[in-house]
């Protein structure tokens, strides 16, 4: 039997947020897009990688924060310790490192052959004695805030970050301690640009009411179906300027053949996968205890989606580059599959993620280009879009500068 659907009644638990219908100016007015780049995105801290991808001293890969146009070297230096870079060299601007990801000694500009050491000083000046005067000792790379929280490395690019990493991730990160994240060593990623303003992306993955209409022929059936036919959540909850969203699963769906075979070999891992656990389960995980359900959504603001499931997780990740254009990453983290069947299943689920995606990100350009008409002036969210109207309530507090109450009472 199913668990008892979820009444529409969240917006009781945060009742500061209103029910009325919200303005959809913020998707789609460039100048306050340009307010958000500078409130929003500027002060936050922003997820680079795993410590898994560098586990050497003289490991790097180098990722790109496309809003600001900077490119970011990551590396491990000799003593260990995990260091992050403005990706050019500090005595023309070249940048430093083109490969994304590899191994090195030290790092060389391919302009002029300045070379530098893993902790990011300058160990070798071709003809130095053409530069009279100069103090190789206070000559380095710029060097980024960087911060480590349960194995994802995180940048800060102020020089004087508002907040930790760990103030920054408050309850939401503290909830979510244990899960056994460093077992998901096998990555995958996809990655393209969306013809829509960001926040219809983090939109459409934190809401399930969409679920039997768009996904009508791919993930209705083993995450909606016929006991739960508007894709009701399982739990939404606001932690600080962060938010959760629980989806639930059909304990009732029947798999098509090919679908159970992959689930056999690579159980929960599947989306078609409902009532599983997730192992070594911390309190931020289905903290409802829900037999139903079936994944957390946990949202990072601004950018960082995090989705846990009972065998995998992955993160979408966007970065704005305009109102209605972003650079959008999925990238899923798996364990080891440990022979030929449990691969074949791993390989369906992301085939599964793959086309659900697909579906959403065609569905939000076609809404962007209306929206930009000016002439749907507003959304009319349902109660379990709670996380939706919460999204634009934090960003209208963050590009005034207002104190977000709600925040504060759910720290």
């Amino acid at each position: 039997m199913p668990a008892e659907l979820t009444p529409p009644e969240f917006h009781k638990r945060y009742p500061s947020l209103g029910t009325g219908a919200v303005s959809t100016d913020m998707y789609w007015k460039p100048e306050i897009f340009a307010k958000e780049v500078e409130a929003i995105f500027r002060p936050s801290w922003h997820y680079l990688g795993r410590i898994e991808q560098i586990q050497r001293p003289g490991d790097f890969f180098v990722r790109e924060l496309r809003t600001f146009g900077i490119s970011v070297l990551v590396v491990r230096g000799e003593d260990n310790e995990i260091r992050a870079f403005f990706n050019a060299c500090i005595h023309r601007g070249n940048k430093l490192q083109v490969r994304t990801v590899g191994r090195r000694r030290t790092f060389t500009c391919k302009f002029h052959g300045w070379r530098y050491a893993l902790d990011g000083r300058v160990d070798h000046i071709p003809d130095k004695e053409g530069f009279p005067g100069i103090d190789c000792k206070n000559i380095k790379l710029k060097q980024l805030n960087t911060a480590i929280w349960q194995g994802f490395i995180f940048v800060n690019i102020n020089d004087q970050p508002e907040q930790t990493l760990e103030e920054y991730l408050g309850s939401q990160g503290g909830d979510l301690v244990g899960y056994p994240f460093e077992k998901g060593v096998t990555q995958f990623k996809i990655e393209t640009e969306v013809n829509c303003n960001w926040k219809f992306l983090l939109d459409s993955f934190t809401e399930s009411y969409h679920i039997a209409q768009l996904h009508n022929r791919s993930i209705n059936g083993p995450m909606a179906g016929p006991d739960n036919p508007f894709g009701r959540a399982v739990d939404v909850r606001i932690k600080g300027l962060h938010r959760s969203f629980g989806t639930r699963g059909n304990l009732n769906f029947k798999p098509e053949p090919v679908q159970q075979l992959a689930l056999n070999y690579s159980p929960s891992l599947s989306l078609t996968a409902a009532g599983g656990e997730a192992d070594h389960k911390p309190k931020g995980v289905n903290p409802t205890d829900s037999p139903d359900w079936c994944m957390d959504v946990n949202v990072f603001f601004p950018n960082l989606l995090c989705t846990i499931g009972g065998g995998t997780y992955f993160t979408h990740q966007v970065w704005p580059l305009s109102a209605n254009k972003t650079h959008w990453e999925l990238t899923g983290y798996l364990r080891p599959a440990t022979n030929a069947a449990h691969r074949f299943g791993q390989e369906h689920a992301l085939v599964e993620l793959r086309d659900v995606v697909l579906e959403d990100l065609n569905i939000l350009e076609r809404i962007q280009k209306n929206i930009e008409t000016g002439l749907i002036p507003e959304f009319h969210f349902h109660d379990h879009e709670i996380a939706l109207r919460y999204q634009n309530y934090t960003v209208e507090h963050k590009i005034s500068g207002t104190t977000n109450e709600i925040a504060k009472a759910n720290q």
